[in-house]
């Protein structure tokens, strides 16, 4: 997945090895230091496109003046580098340097030319210019921490805490969020001077004088108020052509792909697509087998679905039994994840991911995202059926919304009852919808903090987002913007 580390300061020379150190399991295939005045720049490498030592990073332009670090995979590399090809000399078939070049052509209008994820930092040493940029959607990580004398980023904080003077004061605002949604939405993080820069945001900072620091957005997810008048068959086709040219820019990899295959819509709709690309081709696939009780809590079990899907398309599917030692794997699972949260996927997912890759298979594609955009969530199926429940009197509802606080949390009927009538404690649509994305009471998060969080209210954050799109009135794509926008992202 590769990893980016970056200092700015007296320091930075000295620090920048342990700092690249911390994310060494990003990139185990190589790794690289650039030292420049009064900065240093890190990377990790996990080598996926142009495996010679040409992709090698941190990469700098032939002349010495522009340096990048980069993680992430860029699908249309070739055709930007295909309309800058005659101004530069390559020597790679990476993207890395396709970025570069791209990067010295087009500025920070270069950002909105990509399709891809990354999170990249490019140093121009005549200017004294970082500018640091993360995806559209956030798909790859990136942290900062800055103050009076130091400046640095990375891929993931446990490399950023390694720099000598960052702060450790931990954000209680940040950790009521994990709390009560589960995961923290937006810039916060559980260090008060440690932020996430936003999907679709670009730093500039001067590395001579860290005040001279601006954060810009250059991309808004389109959700505009405006809407498709294609019949419903065209857009049918128009999404079919989407996904397609989607899965097949996904495959494009000099290591062998394999996938994920839960047996749910989104992975198999993947494995399909990529069956009708490589009709020849043998596909490897990977599934779970979980030990634990799924429809007690009120899941299905995929397992027979994977089976099915993959006798249907004739790919072959490893079945690997979740063999989770709490014990163990916790401690580990946590360290990984740097920021709290509460799904147990990673788990399964890293047991997975170790098969795989005993077995040479670097890349997996998987169909995480499908649910948050495709509105598959039951708090998507919530404002179908609230469009009914507004018929009934209002006083009805919350009459209902307080009896069922009687109800215990002992099962997932109890549980999605309690949920969906805490809502009508409120009369207004934008809380209710907000209120969905709450999985405890706040009052009850709030008694949890010596300091009784008084200023704590997750609704007003979700609300306030909306301002980023203003005509945009349908209940679902506002729901849905909250989905990509955080959900998705954090």
């Amino acid at each position: 997945m590769c990893g980016i580390t970056g200092i700015i300061g007296k320091n930075a020379h000295e620090q920048i090895y342990v700092v690249t150190e911390a994310i060494s399991h990003r990139g185990p295939d190589d790794s690289g230091i650039y030292l420049g005045d009064n900065i240093a720049l890190g990377h990790k490498r996990l080598s996926i496109i142009d495996l010679t030592i040409n992709g090698h990073q941190p990469m700098s332009t032939l002349d010495g003046r522009y340096t990048i670090v980069f993680n992430g995979e860029i699908y249309n590399y070739t055709e930007i580098k295909e309309a800058i090809k005659e101004k530069y000399t390559f020597k790679s078939t990476s993207d890395t340097e396709t970025l570069l070049y791209g990067f010295i052509e087009y500025g920070t209008e270069l950002f909105n030319k990509l399709n891809g994820i990354f999170a990249l930092a490019i140093f121009d040493n005549k200017t004294n210019e970082l500018v640091i940029a993360r995806d559209h959607f956030g798909v790859k990580p990136l942290y900062y921490s800055q103050n009076s004398e130091t400046f640095s980023f990375s891929s993931e904080i446990k490399a950023l805490v390694k720099v000598s003077d960052f702060d450790k004061t931990l954000n209680e605002h940040a950790f009521a969020n994990y709390i009560y949604f589960l995961w923290s939405p937006g810039e916060e993080t559980p260090f008060k001077n440690c932020k996430k820069l936003l999907p679709g945001h670009y730093i500039k900072i001067n590395t001579k004088n860290l005040k001279d620091f601006k954060i810009q957005k250059y991309y808004e997810i389109p959700f505009n108020g405006v809407y498709s008048d294609k019949s419903e068959e065209d857009l049918i086709n128009e999404l079919d052509e989407k996904l397609t040219n989607a899965v097949n820019r996904q495959l494009l990899s000099d290591v062998p792909v394999g996938y994920f295959l839960s047996g749910g819509l989104d992975s198999s709709l993947i494995v399909a697509i990529a069956k009708k690309i490589y009709p020849e081709k043998q596909l490897k696939c990977y599934t779970i087998k979980t030990e634990t009780n799924s429809e007690r809590e009120g899941f299905i079990e995929d397992l027979p679905y994977a089976v099915k899907v993959a006798k249907y398309l004739n790919v072959e599917l490893e079945v690997v039994t979740a063999n989770i030692d709490i014990v163990r794997d916790f401690d580990k699972m946590i360290y990984h994840l740097d920021e709290p949260q509460a799904d147990s996927a990673p788990l399964n997912v890293a047991n997975i991911c170790k098969i795989a890759r005993q077995q040479g298979y670097i890349v997996l594609l998987g169909g995480i995202g499908g649910d948050d955009l495709f509105s598959g969530y039951r708090r998507h199926q919530f404002l179908y059926y609230n469009k009914k429940m507004r018929l009934i009197p209002y006083f009805l509802l919350k009459h209902i919304s307080d009896l069922s606080k009687i109800l215990k949390y002992n099962s997932a009927l109890n549980r999605r009852f309690k949920k969906l009538f805490s809502v009508y404690n409120v009369k207004d649509s934008l809380t209710q919808m907000s209120l969905l994305f709450g999985w405890l009471e706040q009052e009850k998060v709030k008694s949890l903090f010596v300091h009784g969080m008084k200023e704590f209210n997750p609704d007003n954050f979700l609300k306030n987002s909306l301002k980023n799109i203003p005509s945009e009135c349908s209940e679902l794509n506002q729901m849905l913007y909250w989905e990509l926008k955080y959900f998705l992202t954090d």
